[in-house]
């Protein structure tokens, strides 16, 4: 009795599930033929095993090829096999493990088993009954004394016709031996020795040779004739038909390749994946990855790898999906096009694309099927409706990064989805392949090429290829572990999705969107009348927590800040414009933290909560997966492999990942508040209609980073309607040189902007600061290399020059500032607490909850005011609450915003890695 293990570790690559299958069929046979002794059983499993590609074809794969429209009548082929009928030769096409062919064939076998195959001769493939077959002719050709004599040459001439695949047969045969040893008796009860065993071994093939002749097509041949050789002349009278068929001929040309898969640059948003406590299998056998017969593809001479290498994961996770599996090949033309797409580079002329750009590509659009977007090139190109709609049907859900030199991630992830998508550099090797699938690992490099990792065993990883079935092992082939840490470069594992049908077109903007925590440290009714929520072209935003109808807008101004503003000395009130980085949430925090110590000065605070909410930075989006992905530390270990492609890739990554577009998008929308009946222009109308009730109405505007950008086209609505501004304090202001000329010079020439104060990091703070200790510098010096419209080019150009970086504020520019009264503060600096020159901050996004920048914009507001003294906070809050006193009299009290706790927590991870 041979097990299913047995059979598995004899046949390296044979479906698991076919095994066992089989295990119970194959033993019936052999004790049936006396096929029991450790060498018959040996014989007899080399043989079947490769004549059936171990227990894969047990029918013949049909085209119908040029070889196997030889079978149809009238053909002298078709005579040989019997073929008489139209259809003959597919109905009677090669089946079982020793493949029969031919309707005579079928019909002397037939009788042989009392089974009517003429008739049904699908039976034929069956476990049950293909077997038996086997059987039959291993005993009718009396190869069970061939077996016993050690004949090898002599079994494999009596099934092959030839010595075709001699090499593999004894392979299989010694691993027979050597798996079954001790299990089986060395020989059969009865069994002739010496003399006799060599003479019945004789008899024995003088009379199997008749028996044969026109009986089998196997494996061999069926590869032979799927693969479309020229059709071969017939074979000479005596010779089988499998013989004529699998007479070997002469490989083609390998097409011209192109190799030009990148290797995929840092990313911390990139998502790690981690192995889990499955049972990993000590080989995963290439048979289970063929059952699901995923289509074998080939891309030519093209270089478009990626695309073709993604396609077939998602061919075979689409067709092994447990409901409703989809048999329909996806487009690799699809893949690589939005792999050229979100590559890191999108837009320029350079050669190749990358799997994460694939992975992307996928996640964002999902991806249609081949007859949808052939794969070969079509005079329509790109996206249609047609194809996007059909794409939706085949979401990606989750893909992970797998670390490539990490075996056991690798054989984790094999072992829990089946596939993996992966790139490697090529050598020469990978054209030297044999019909066994074994690359031979060389020291020649040819290039990128990407491809499916889809089984495993000790000596390495099985791939599928796109080079068509002519290559390799019928398109596979195995990577050596010595070549695949040599060579890999990047290894992806992914989950489908589930498809999802949205009605109504605000769903899709709802599912795509972002969700957090709501939370402001004040009611909605006492926040609402300092907010105007801005859409994203400018306009209010109706809706929402905090959101602006014109209506609402009109009650702050003639009933909200008239009740406050008539009971004050001197009403004054304070535009706000929060920075690009903050979220809505956040803005509203800021604005509820500020509004005690304004309104307490008779300064009314009025925020726009502006459309910067969808735009992340760079440095928050490295802080959240890192936070999220690693352990313990600053950087995950698992991330290790990839830390020598940073320094060269992150400016560049910025600009591709959203960084440029939504840059550019978030100034526009910001531009676009002060353009017809935006944001801006109302607020403008209703100030200037508000002055008449109050003529002695002082403004004064303040500005964190991308803040500036709004204020400025608003400071020309102003004096346009006689508003002067009397103070202007920009914190780190994120416009350009350019936008700054443009707008706020004018206004301070024109004195419709009496005071402007500019605070900056100082030029080593700018350094110093970091977004996520990824980027070592503070993310203006991002903006200014990477988001702006001139990017900057090491060693050859600078970047856009930046209003808040002190690298700029020189020259011709600071001439000017000095001339028109502008003043500069540098933070940090040693200013105490209240001095309209104090400043602590010492990153980009510190000014904002800053204490002493705060106080100090808060006291150039006061100071401003006719006959006023400022107000001198010399005791900080910490030693004022040490006299009793609630804290400084114009200092808010600041509470953890969400960045700030982002902060706090990656500090605390840090602190915890050093201590470890």
């Amino acid at each position: 009795m041979v097990t299913a293990t047995q059979l598995g570790q004899i046949m390296r690559n044979a479906s698991t599930r076919r095994l066992q299958e089989y295990a119970g069929p194959l033993n019936d046979a052999m004790a049936a033929h006396a096929i029991t002794s450790l060498p018959r059983v040996a014989m007899f499993l080399a043989q079947l095993a490769h004549e059936s590609g171990e227990f894969r074809y047990l029918r013949e794969i049909w085209g119908p090829t040029a070889a196997q429209k030889r079978y149809e009548p009238p053909s002298p082929l078709a005579r040989r096999l019997g073929n008489t009928e139209p259809g003959d030769g597919k109905r009677f096409m090669g089946r079982g493990p020793i493949q029969i062919t031919g309707r005579d064939n079928y019909r002397r076998y037939g009788k042989l088993l009392g089974i009517d195959l003429e008739t049904s001769p699908e039976l034929a493939e069956s476990a049950a009954v293909g077997f038996r077959i086997a059987g039959v002719f291993w005993q009718r050709n009396g190869l069970n004394a061939l077996a016993d004599a050690g004949d090898f040459t002599g079994v494999t001439q009596r099934i092959n016709g030839g010595q075709n695949g001699a090499a593999e047969r004894l392979r299989y045969y010694r691993a027979a031996r050597e798996v079954l040893a001790g299990t089986l008796p060395a020989q059969a009860a009865g069994e002739p020795t010496g003399r006799a065993l060599r003479s019945g071994a004789r008899t024995a093939s003088k009379a199997g040779a008749a028996a044969a002749a026109g009986l089998a097509r196997g494996a061999e041949a069926v590869r032979e004739a799927t693969s479309a050789p020229p059709p071969a002349r017939a074979g000479k009278a005596g010779t089988s038909a499998k013989t004529a068929a699998a007479k070997p001929r002469k490989p083609r040309p390998a097409p011209a390749r192109t190799f030009d898969a990148r290797a995929d640059t840092l990313d911390f948003r990139d998502l790690m994946y981690t192995p889990t406590l499955v049972e990993v299998p000590s080989h995963i056998p290439l048979g289970d990855y063929l059952d699901h017969d995923v289509p074998i593809l080939d891309q030519g001479s093209e270089g478009a790898c990626t695309g073709y290498g993604l396609a077939t994961v998602a061919n075979y996770l689409l067709r092994r999906r447990r409901v409703l599996p989809d048999p329909a090949a996806v487009s690799a033309r699809m893949l690589y096009r939005l792999a050229r797409r979100y590559d890191e580079w999108p837009g320029e002329k350079y050669d190749g694309s990358s799997a994460r750009g694939a992975m992307k590509g996928w996640h964002k659009h999902g991806v249609c099927s081949e007859t949808r977007y052939p794969s070969r090139r079509t005079a329509r190109d790109g996206l249609t409706d047609a194809r996007t709609a059909d794409a939706r049907r085949r979401p990606l859900g989750a893909y992970f990064r797998v670390n490539h030199k990490d075996i056991v991630a690798m054989h984790s992830a094999i072992a829990e989805v089946g596939v993996l998508y992966a790139t490697c550099v090529v050598h020469r090797g990978w054209d030297e392949v044999g019909a066994d699938g074994l690359i031979p690992q060389t020291d020649q490099p040819t290039g990128g090429h990407a491809f499916a990792l889809v089984a495993y065993d000790e000596e390495g990883f099985w791939l599928q290829n796109s080079w068509g079935r002519d290559w390799g092992r019928g398109g596979f082939a195995r990577i050596s572990y010595d070549d695949w840490l040599e060579n890999g470069t990047d290894v992806w594992v992914a989950r489908l999705g589930a498809p999802v049908t949205l009605r109504r077109n605000p769903s899709a903007a709802i599912a795509h969107a972002s969700t957090s925590a709501q939370s402001t440290a004040y009611a909605y009714a006492d926040i609402r009348p300092h907010l105007v929520s801005v859409g994203n072209g400018g306009e209010l935003k109706a809706g929402g927590d905090y959101g602006s109808t014109p209506a609402e807008l009109q009650e702050i101004f003639e009933v909200d800040m008239p009740a406050r503003l008539k009971t004050w000395a001197r009403p004054r009130v304070m535009l706000y414009a929060h920075g690009g980085l903050v979220g809505e949430s956040a803005a509203v925090q800021r604005v509820a933290e500020y509004r005690p110590a304004l309104l307490g000065k008779e300064i009314y605070p009025l925020a726009f909560i502006w459309r910067s909410d969808y735009w992340t930075t760079v440095t928050n989006i490295l802080q959240d997966a890192v936070r999220r992905r690693r352990p313990e530390g600053a950087l995950d270990a698992a991330k290790d492999f990839m830390l020598d492609r940073f320094d060269d890739a992150l400016e560049p990554l910025a600009r591709s990942l959203t960084g440029r577009s939504c840059w550019n998008e978030m100034k526009e929308n910001a531009l676009a508040a002060s353009l017809d009946d935006g944001a801006a222009v109302r607020v403008a109308d209703h100030l200037a209609k508000l002055v008449k009730k109050f003529p002695g109405l002082e403004i004064h505007v303040v500005g964190h980073s991308a803040g500036s950008i709004l204020l400025a086209p608003l400071l020309g609505l102003l004096a346009a309607r006689s508003l002067p501004v009397h103070t202007c304090t920009l914190w780190a202001p994120a416009c350009t040189v350019d936008l700054f000329e443009k707008h706020y010079l004018p206004a301070l020439d024109a004195g419709a902007l009496r005071k402007l104060a500019i605070f900056a990091l100082a030029d080593a703070s700018e350094r110093d600061d970091h977004c996520a200790k990824i980027y070592n510098k503070s993310l203006l010096y991002l903006v200014s290399n990477a988001f702006e419209k001139k990017a900057r080019i090491p060693l050859f150009r600078d970047g856009e020059p930046i209003l808040g970086m002190e690298k700029f504020l020189s020259g011709r520019l600071r001439a000017r500032l000095d001339a028109s009264g502008v003043d500069i503060v540098l933070a940090p600096n040693r200013h105490p607490l209240g001095s309209p020159d104090a400043s602590d901050a010492t990153t980009h996004g510190a000014f904002d909850d800053d204490d002493k920048t705060v106080a100090a914009t808060f006291e150039r507001i006061l100071a401003a005011t006719a006959g006023s003294q400022p107000v001198k906070a010399a005791r900080s809050r910490r030693s004022a609450a040490a006299a009793g006193v609630a804290g400084s009299d114009v200092a808010p009290v600041f509470h953890r915003s969400d960045s700030s706790l982002r902060e706090q927590r990656r500090q605390l991870d840090a602190d915890r890695y050093e201590r470890s």
